[in-house]
């Protein structure tokens, strides 16, 4: 691109999804769906959820997000303006939560914890779900994120993933099962508010200015359709509410697990493929319109 088209043609952002900016697209997912699964399994007790989600922010969510970085032992520095950023205030939030996670499930295997951490800790995790959100939201310049919704859409994917992975987490291991009924409840309400929430989100983005309007129209029917309607309306959400219908037709011996693990496993597909479209899609406004081009 030369340098005058940025003046006047729909520019994408690239430092978080090309390039390096793959990392930073992991790694936002990753943190979320691990504090997901600490959040999930901490609230029925379920001591290897908390472990896996715990590992899943920590390796997976820090390691990535550490490797995005161009100097990676100066992320300290990043904590200094928790004022005036949500990149600060994230990392707080992560660093809290990982720590009293610690904590809480040393405790846990030792002796009864304090209801008092349980609660901080799980604020905390919550927080480090939803921080994503707000980071992305309060970029002015890219209507497809500046938008209230998109937090809210963050904290519903990564508490339905969260919910979805310790359903599998109960399964793989054979304990817990009397929370499976309730979990995979939990996980089925949210899908249902998750599908509601991408088609209001986008519908909003839709109307928001002409920018957001094109950069849903290149999600939706434009160069990364096929990516949408397959990976995240056919795969992430259709296949999944299929299993959820399916269920109140089961017959007594249930849903098998292999369709279990099926949806799941879309589910968290389904999620990830959104985020990297709304990623990917994020566009910044001509500064000149194309009417007063001559």
């Amino acid at each position: 691109m030369k340098p005058y088209e940025w003046m006047i043609k729909y520019t994408p952002q690239t430092e978080w999804v090309d390039r390096r900016g793959i990392l930073f697209w992991l790694a936002f997912f990753f943190i979320e769906l691990g504090a997901g699964v600490f959040l999930v399994s901490s609230v029925f007790g379920v001591l290897q959820g908390e472990i896996i989600g715990w590992l899943i922010c920590a390796v997976l969510g820090g390691g990535l997000h550490l490797l995005y970085l161009g100097h990676p032992f100066r992320f300290y520095r990043m904590v200094l303006r928790p004022q005036t950023s949500w990149i600060s205030r994230g990392l707080i939030f992560v660093v809290g939560f990982l720590i009293l996670g610690a904590m809480h499930m040393a405790l846990s295997a030792l002796t009864t914890v304090p209801i008092a951490l349980l609660v901080i800790t799980d604020i905390l995790a919550f927080l480090t779900i939803i921080y994503g959100g707000f980071a992305m939201s309060c970029i002015n310049g890219i209507p497809l994120w500046n938008t209230a919704l998109l937090p809210v859409l963050y904290v519903v994917a990564g508490l339905w993933g969260g919910a979805e992975l310790t359903v599998s987490i109960i399964l793989t291991s054979g304990a817990f099962t009397e929370f499976v009924s309730s979990v995979e409840g939990i996980a089925r309400v949210l899908l249902v508010v998750f599908a509601f929430i991408v088609a209001v989100y986008l519908i909003g983005a839709r109307y928001s200015s002409t920018t957001g309007k094109v950069s849903v129209r290149e999600i939706v029917v434009g160069r990364w359709k096929l990516l949408f309607w397959i990976g995240v309306v056919l795969i992430g959400v259709m296949l999944p509410l299929g299993v959820v219908v399916s269920s109140f037709i089961a017959t007594s011996e249930g849903i098998p697990i292999s369709l279990l693990w099926l949806s799941i496993s879309a589910g968290l597909l389904g999620d990830l493929v959104l985020r990297y479209l709304i990623l990917k899609n994020g566009l910044y406004g001509p500064l000149i319109p194309a009417s007063q081009i001559v």
